[in-house]
């Protein structure tokens, strides 16, 4: 049951309030604040907070039955309840839980609303690989995460969890992208729902025909190259890495992230010229197989030592032409130009930020490292379709 108080007035979910005019309790007969030392208390409060997770966005990305999801309503009712542990953990909790977002315009939305360098301390996210999709005059343009975390400056996360399921040509080219162009992160960990990202057989899908001979989804092997592309940018000297984890079961969600029931992997390179040649022609009948494609990939980057990996404000942002006009823009800006005013003139009613009781649910876990992969895949737009 949802407090429908909720909803009564606009407000910032990351923040927390207490109602005005109330005496402070100086607590003088607690023990939390009266026996225990400053120190015991600082590591009970980050206990507490690494343990807990916010969670925003619809579940369900197809908006007849999208279900928005909430953080449960106590997840922070220690500094929402008492002012003196409020004033002692200050704004700490926010680089200590983790923030998950269940789609890219749900964190968008979020992120850019808070205040002034609050997003510099936020240091664990975790988001569902889903691409962020604008519509424009001659079409719609659909832009991966490296291209998305571009609009968040201030940037700098620890860890960045991404969970992947929209198919593996996709999930090969967001992965290269990540590694070579994206920043705002310090650790990466994109978890794949199925091992054929590393299987696929060699395409030309979705390249232009005179560009098919190219070749744009051809595998190479992994993580080698993944850590190439990481060492080019980084350095060498500065010891970046790419790994590479497969889970023991397939078809069994959140056992790549366990310890227990994970494997290490890694391609063999192929001996010889011509072996390494044909690498990635035909599919990898071994990871293809029957009980072995449904088991999941989890691909764990770290930037080099020293290196600044921050999101700055105004970075280069490659992409085509058709995107250009929109440089420079707020988040809101751009939402109000091309996702806003198309869904007016389709007339469409946006249930994704319906926040009625009964679209929502709160989210439930156990660890703020689980997961559940969505059972439906976003709509795809009508009209062009064009890549940023």
């Amino acid at each position: 049951m949802v407090d429908e108080r909720e909803t009564e007035t606009p407000r910032r979910e990351l923040e927390t309030t207490s109602p005005p005019g109330l005496a402070v309790n100086p607590q003088a007969t607690s023990m939390l604040f009266v026996r225990l030392p400053a120190e015991i208390r600082n590591e009970i409060y980050s206990i507490l907070f690494s343990s807990t997770r916010l969670t925003y966005g619809s579940r369900h990305p197809l908006r007849m039955n999208s279900s928005n999801i909430k953080p449960a309503p106590n997840a922070l009712a220690l500094i929402q309840t008492c002012r003196q542990a409020k004033e002692e953990i200050g704004d700490t909790w926010i680089s200590q839980i983790t923030l998950r977002f269940e789609d890219p315009e749900t964190m968008l939305e979020k992120l850019t609303s808070l205040p002034p360098g609050a997003i510099s301390n936020i240091r664990h996210l975790h988001i569902l690989g889903y691409t962020l999709i604008l519509s424009v005059p001659q079409g719609s343009v659909r832009f991966r995460l490296s291209k998305i975390l571009k609009l968040l400056p201030g940037l700098c996360l620890d860890t960045i969890t991404i969970l992947s399921d929209r198919g593996t040509y996709f999930i090969y080219d967001t992965v290269t992208e990540l590694l070579r162009d994206s920043c705002g992160w310090k650790e990466l960990r994109y978890i794949t729902r199925s091992s054929d990202v590393l299987g696929f057989a060699k395409s030309a899908y979705y390249q232009p025909v005179k560009k098919s001979e190219k070749y744009r989804y051809w595998r190479l092997p992994q993580p080698l190259y993944w850590q190439y592309v990481l060492k080019k940018r980084d350095g060498a000297s500065s010891r970046p890495s790419v790994v590479m984890y497969r889970s023991r079961m397939s078809d069994s969600p959140g056992t790549v992230i366990d310890p227990k029931t994970r494997v290490y992997f890694r391609q063999k390179v192929p001996e010889g010229k011509e072996a390494r040649k044909a690498f990635g022609i035909a599919e990898d009948k071994e990871l293809m197989a029957d009980g072995e494609k449904g088991k999941e990939i989890m691909i764990v980057a770290r930037r080099g030592a020293g290196v600044d990996y921050e999101q700055k404000e105004g970075s280069p942002f490659t992409g085509i032409d058709i995107a250009r006009h929109l440089l420079g823009k707020k988040w809101s800006q751009v939402r109000h130009e091309c996702i806003d005013t198309f869904r007016r003139e389709e007339d469409e009613v946006p249930a994704i930020h319906d926040d009625s009781e009964e679209s929502i649910t709160v989210d439930a876990y156990e660890d703020v490292d689980s997961y559940k992969w969505p059972p439906e895949s976003p709509p795809t737009p009508s009209g062009p379709l064009f890549w940023g």
